[in-house]
């Protein structure tokens, strides 16, 4: 049997007892109001703007780089001065889809530190190119 740190007297426990019943009570609605069914609404179709179906597309674009950068990398076990000729190519491709892409400075930063991630360990001249094209000029000096 488990003692209880403060025991409680019968009296006590009446009065907790109590005080229990007399909170679940006042839980309940006693108001006889009838609920009406809400209507469905309708839901409105996304309207996205051509500068957010650029975007979209830009990020999915930027991320199929980035993987093709893992998988190229993912052979490579050592790090390497100029990389495979695949980092290289795939690298060249991020950069170009980046300088293309419609993405805001801050935005392009954030990406070139996932493609950076990417082929940090193995090809050093593909991470120098990445860090290289960073904007962080033109964002702390708009």
């Amino acid at each position: 049997m488990i003692k209880a740190v403060f025991p409680l007297s019968a009296r006590s426990q009446l009065v907790v007892a109590a005080l229990g019943v007399a909170l679940l009570a006042g839980c309940g609605s006693h108001a006889t109001k009838d609920v009406q069914a809400v209507p469905p609404t309708t839901t409105a179709a996304k309207v996205r703007t051509p500068l957010v179906r650029a975007l979209i597309r830009d990020y999915a674009k930027l991320g199929r780089d980035v993987r093709a950068m893992r998988a190229a990398a993912l052979p490579v076990n050592t790090e390497t001065l100029k990389g495979t000729p695949a980092l290289q190519r795939t690298t060249n491709v991020f950069i170009i889809d980046l300088d293309k892409s419609h993405l805001s400075l801050k935005s392009k930063n954030r990406m070139i530190d996932h493609a950076a991630a990417a082929v940090a360990t193995t090809c050093d001249q593909c991470f120098q190119q990445l860090e290289a094209i960073r904007p962080i000029p033109e964002i702390a000096h708009p």
